[in-house]
């Protein structure tokens, strides 16, 4: 009977020491679905060390809820446990098992997305394994007088020794049983009493832990490096690239001649296809990005790559900037963060090469990580740590010196405009306030080349304004900057050359200008009539006279909108005609435009074959309405109206 209460006692051992591993992957998964782990790595961390740092952490908590256990026997005088004998076996059983359980957990991370699935699945693995191993092979071992389950009892006890949880439960039941024996033998005057730490009593079962510990965590460790997946070749698969912009096919002869070595990122057929998916989300993209110059003379400058900036950009204004900021755009699936991805290491490369300032992406990732900054496109932020422990702790992962932390953490909360934040947990942070801390941590240590991937989502136009500066003013630096958008606005704004990407593939490629002159619709002109109620039908009748192929797009009680073809219509003919029959006409002014980006990002991307890009189109199509109702309850308030007159 002693025996057998002992044996349950080893069982809700089992039962509670399955719950404490689980726990340690909780953790692990939220850092990797936020992106917060491979920010890390881009930052310089190893990943031998990332999961080393976590296995001790892992080990010094684990060790806590062990301790107790055991002062718990104690306590109780348990002589089965607790025994000069047993004690130390006891220890090393349970010390053990963590070190083996531990890094057992550790694969899972990369499995799972939510942490509380996981934990439960695990927990239940634990369970299973653990109580049912135990209890089957002691169960066995009860039908002493069949030879052939007795065989198959040996062989699953020896099979089973690749659980940690059936070291641990069985060790304590043999323990159990070694201490009843010996108890039981002595009222006869034997000693028949067997050392615990015995190869066919608890030493096998503390041997086969030691060693799972160090293969556990090195098969984590290949797993993190990708060791089991092996790239597919997919050229053979996918049909020739045909049917490509002039622009896009120039730059792609450019590549792949040799002609972008000198660029600081190179991108040369870069392709992905994502398993159990036909269509690949990146196909085989070329594009160059030169280094970013700062430089004195405008004359010396590109025609099409020139950016003049006004003076309200910068105090020094006898400065011109060759700013290099490539912008890439699409709708959601076109392709955009995959490409970022595979650049920075996040995700493996089904084809082609990349290089970044020399070094390749596919063999020289953690060179490639030392000239980089990224901004994922959802925050990599750890909720527990406050914006200046982000920047310090970032820093001192990207090499900075310790004296200089301090300063470079200041440094950034006041570049992004985070000093009423800096102390307050980043999980209390609003959107726009954890995208200017992503953006932060992304400029920290100076690197050549910014990823921002979507930087500006989520803020309110007043904190895109102030990323958009502060952008611009990291560009006016000398850093190129590669950035994703669905803001035309922005790339206007800040991208002195941009490519639209459908379906995994460049559909146009130079810059905004070139992009407005090639793929645009032409102009749009606005007529506004003089009068209360005037009467429209003499200037659409003069319209469809003096501009042939113009569309009627918007009418209102004074106020006509045309859409004109830019091939028969230049702008001096355009105000000339309406200048000569402004009177006539009682026109009280008129103006023309031309095609705003936003409408040639529309017609390429109603190719999308992605089923949220209809939602990602409305959304463009209404962004201007969106800013203009915001600034509108804007000015409602009678305070804001006095200030602006």
């Amino acid at each position: 009977m002693t025996t057998s209460v002992d044996v349950l006692v080893s069982i809700c051992v089992i039962f509670a020491m399955s719950f404490v591993p689980a726990s340690f992957v909780i953790f692990l998964i939220q850092e990797r679905v936020s992106k917060a782990k491979h920010l890390q790595f881009i930052s310089g961390v190893k990943p031998v060390i990332y999961w080393l740092a976590n296995f001790v952490w892992d080990m010094c908590n684990y060790i806590v809820p062990a301790t107790l256990v055991i002062i718990i026997f104690i306590c109780f005088q348990q002589k089965s446990y607790v025994s000069s004998s047993n004690l130390p076996v006891l220890a090393l059983l349970l010390f053990l098992y963590g070190w083996s359980i531990t890094p057992l957990m550790y694969p899972a991370s990369f499995v799972f997305k939510i942490p509380s699935t996981a934990y439960v699945v695990l927990t239940s693995m634990n369970l299973f394994i653990g109580i049912n191993g135990s209890v089957a092979t002691f169960v066995l071992e009860l039908f002493t007088n069949n030879q052939k389950l007795n065989n198959i009892n040996d062989i699953l006890k020896s099979v089973f020794l690749i659980f940690p949880h059936f070291c641990l439960g069985r060790g304590l039941i043999d323990m159990v049983k070694n201490q009843a024996m010996a108890d039981a033998l002595e009222r006869f005057g034997e000693n028949r009493f067997v050392s615990p730490l015995s190869w066919d009593l608890v030493g096998r079962n503390l041997f086969a832990m030691a060693v799972e510990g160090v293969v556990f965590f090195l098969i984590t460790v290949l797993i993190q490096y990708r060791f089991f997946i092996k790239p597919r070749p997919v050229y053979a698969k996918l049909p020739p690239v045909n049917d490509e912009d002039e622009d896009v096919t120039r730059e792609r002869q450019r590549i792949i001649s040799g002609g972008g070595q000198s660029d600081i990122l190179e991108i040369k057929e870069l392709t992905k296809i994502y398993r159990m998916k036909r269509k690949p989300a990146v196909d085989r993209i070329c594009v160059g990005i030169p280094p970013g110059e700062r430089i004195l003379n405008p004359q010396c400058l590109e025609p099409e790559a020139k950016l003049w900036y006004p003076p309200r950009f910068g105090t020094d204004m006898l400065w011109w900037y060759y700013i290099k900021c490539f912008g890439l755009l699409g709708v959601n699936g076109a392709g955009k963060s995959s490409t970022f991805k595979m650049l920075t290491g996040d995700t493996d490369v089904t084809g082609g090469e990349a290089f970044l300032k020399g070094n390749s992406i596919l063999s020289n990732i953690q060179e490639v990580h030392q000239n980089m900054g990224y901004c994922p496109q959802f925050d990599a932020v750890n909720e527990l740590l406050t914006g200046r422990e982000h920047l310090e702790f970032f820093a001192l992962l990207r090499g900075v010196p310790e004296k200089e932390v301090c300063k470079v953490g200041e440094w950034a909360i006041r570049k992004l405009g985070l000093v009423k934040y800096g102390e307050k947990y980043a999980g209390n942070y609003s959107g726009g306030n954890r995208r200017k801390l992503s953006t932060a941590i992304a400029l920290i240590g100076g690197p050549p080349v910014v990823f921002l991937d979507e930087p500006t989502t989520g803020m309110d136009p007043k904190a895109r304004r102030f990323l958009w500066n502060c952008a611009l003013s990291v560009i006016k630096e000398g850093r190129s900057v590669v950035l994703t958008s669905h803001s035309m606005e922005e790339c206007e704004a800040l991208c002195t050359r941009m490519a639209i990407m459908v379906n995994g593939r460049f559909r146009c490629l130079g810059s905004v200008q070139h992009l407005k002159n090639r793929f645009g619709d032409g102009y749009t002109i606005v007529v506004r009539i003089a009068g209360a109620n005037p009467d429209l039908k003499p200037v659409e009748e003069f319209f469809g006279h003096a501009f042939p192929g113009s569309v009627l797009k918007e009418k209102h009680r004074n106020m006509l909108q045309y859409q004109l073809p830019s091939s028969p219509s230049s702008l001096s003919r355009i105000f000339s005609i309406l200048s000569q029959n402004k009177k006539r006409l009682h026109i009280e002014d008129y103006s023309v435009s031309q095609t705003t980006l936003d409408q040639v990002f529309v017609n390429f991307a109603k190719d999308q074959s992605d089923d949220d890009h209809t939602k990602d189109l409305s959304l463009h199509k209404n962004q201007t309405v969106v800013d203009i109702a915001i600034l509108n309850s804007f000015l409602q308030d009678e305070k804001v109206k006095e200030s602006c007159v």
